[in-house]
């Protein structure tokens, strides 16, 4: 073999390790799955979402969300969510974490989600389940996990929930059991 035709091998050797390198570079794989980075990042954000007339929808507050340029989804770490109320005063509604499908109708909140009535609208209510889906375009929310609702004197627990926040009606679906300590 001439020096030229090594040489010639060598340099293909070469330009095939390289490209095998950097399509692997590329394309991660761990332990089976894509990892993904996502497309962008917001950090100490606050987000003001209006409906279609222009009003309010709902305010999201939070440290960090990311989108997944892949299927469109956007996680939230431990997000807070104002949501008005008829008389304009608002919902407060906090979870650990968060997820907003890609048609962005709805939003599902998981662990240790707490949601409290507006101060200015008796009586001081206060929702707490591991899950909860917001449907921030009509202010309703749902779950079919364990809830317990409190009000002064009032506890509640069941499973399933729907709320209206706009009408302060809050509904438990099933397996109900009231405490209920009169206020003296």
């Amino acid at each position: 073999m001439t020096p030229r035709r090594a040489m010639i091998w060598v340099l293909l050797g070469a330009a095939i390790a390289s490209g095998w390198s950097i399509w692997k570079r590329s394309h991660p794989v761990e332990d089976g799955v894509l990892r993904v980075r996502p497309d962008y990042v917001l950090r100490d954000f606050e987000v003001v979402s209006l409906d279609r007339q222009g009003k309010e929808a709902f305010t999201l507050l939070g440290p960090e969300l990311q989108r997944n340029p892949v299927d469109h989804t956007m996680t939230l770490d431990t997000p807070r969510f104002l949501v008005p109320d008829g008389h304009g005063h608002y919902w407060d509604v906090r979870a650990r974490s968060g997820l907003v499908p890609a048609d962005g109708r709805r939003i599902e909140l998981r662990g240790g989600v707490q949601a409290t009535s507006p101060p200015q609208t008796p009586p001081p209510t206060q929702i707490v389940t591991d899950r909860l889906a917001l449907d921030l375009n009509r202010n309703l929310a749902s779950t079919s996990a364990d809830v317990i609702l409190t009000r002064p004197g009032l506890t509640m627990q069941g499973k399933g929930l729907e709320a209206d926040f706009e009408r302060q009606q809050v509904s438990l679906l099933s397996q109900v059991h009231t405490r209920y300590v009169p206020q003296h």
